[in-house]
């Protein structure tokens, strides 16, 4: 159990608020990068014909031209990358379209005729709205990790922990059952914790709390956002818990870990999807990217005295927790 503290200092109080702030600018997913070798990107996709590409970016500029530069780097002379207009995809309509984020899919999904999409910075939950829709091939990769990951991610950190909790919509408990098959492999129970409305957000939360040793936070944005965030962290705190997930930035406002996809596994998912595309003219189906890292916000840690190992040492141990039980289930298979 997570010892218990009397109080959360008001320096303390004035970091995760601060924090928060960042929150709303935080762009998911941006992170540093390693530098790509020119030439060894290069020749990865030597092979592949040039293929148009064309970027219809978030409301973000800043990180809209990051990420067109990495894809520039890392694709070299296999793409012509440029920003989409309505113009520029009627004058090359076999060009993909990447876009970044829920409303730039929408926005290009009514461009008639729709032309083939590769959506980035959205969950499986709301790409599956558009997965199935006839015409132009679309696939998606996946900005939230599977939840199995976050919650291991958790036990990792408190070990002696036996139960999560997980705050869900209604009528979305039963998309949790899998989750809460695969975690009891690992001798942990899960309950869900359904939240009516937003009235009764901080009632549920707090019931949540009771029972788990740490609250798992999903990417459900009706849940989980700027708006409510504050309040979630503070409740979280004042009943000596801690927050998992659900990503990078709510790191930043106050959760205490989360794995998080770099930018440049993002690259090489997309790598993948336009090797494809270039060969057969479809795409490959969604998925989330094979590599994560884990990100963890130090201050939090020492503010609730739990001694967390540094995110690389977590990152190897989760990998190999992953590992393990994917052999497992090809044994059981077998």
């Amino acid at each position: 159990m997570i010892e218990t503290l009397t109080e959360i200092t008001l320096k303390t109080k004035a970091y995760w608020l601060i924090r928060l702030a960042k929150l709303f600018v935080c762009v998911l997913l941006f992170s540093p990068l390693p530098a790509l070798s020119q030439n060894a990107s290069n020749s990865a996709y030597s092979g592949l014909p040039k293929t148009s590409i064309l970027v219809a970016g978030s409301g973000n500029t800043a990180f809209n031209a990051h990420f067109m530069n990495l894809l520039n780097r890392g694709l070299g002379d296999s793409a012509d990358i440029s920003t989409y207009t309505e113009d520029r995809i009627l004058a090359t309509p076999n060009a993909l379209v990447i876009t970044l984020g829920s409303n730039a899919l929408s926005q290009v999904q009514q461009q008639r005729p729709r032309p083939a999409i590769l959506a980035l910075m959205i969950s499986e939950a709301l790409f599956a709205g558009y997965l199935h829709r006839t015409g132009a091939p679309s696939s998606a990769i996946y900005n939230h990790l599977p939840l199995l990951q976050q919650a291991l991610l958790g036990h990792l950190i408190l070990p002696q922990a036996s139960r999560i909790a997980l705050l869900a919509r209604p009528g979305t408990e039963a998309s949790y059952d899998s989750l809460i098959e695969s975690l009891s492999h690992f001798d942990l129970e899960v309950r869900v914790f359904t939240v009516e409305s937003n009235d009764v957000l901080i009632a549920t939360l707090s019931r949540a709390l009771t029972y788990g040793d740490f609250l798992l936070a999903t990417p459900d944005e009706m849940i989980f956002n700027p708006r409510t965030i504050k309040h979630i962290l503070l409740t979280t705190y004042r009943r000596n818990r801690i927050i998992i997930g659900p990503n990078r930035a709510f790191v930043g406002a106050g959760a205490l870990a989360s794995t998080f996809v770099p930018l440049h596994g993002v690259v090489a998912k997309v790598h993948e999807q336009l090797e494809a595309y270039s060969a057969t003219g479809k795409l490959l189906p969604p998925a989330y990217p094979r590599n994560f890292a884990v990100e963890v916000n130090a201050q939090v840690a020492r503010s609730l005295n739990i001694p967390v190992p540094a995110p690389d040492i977590l990152e190897a141990r989760l990998k190999e927790q992953l590992s393990e039980l994917a052999k497992g289930l090809t044994h059981d298979a077998d």
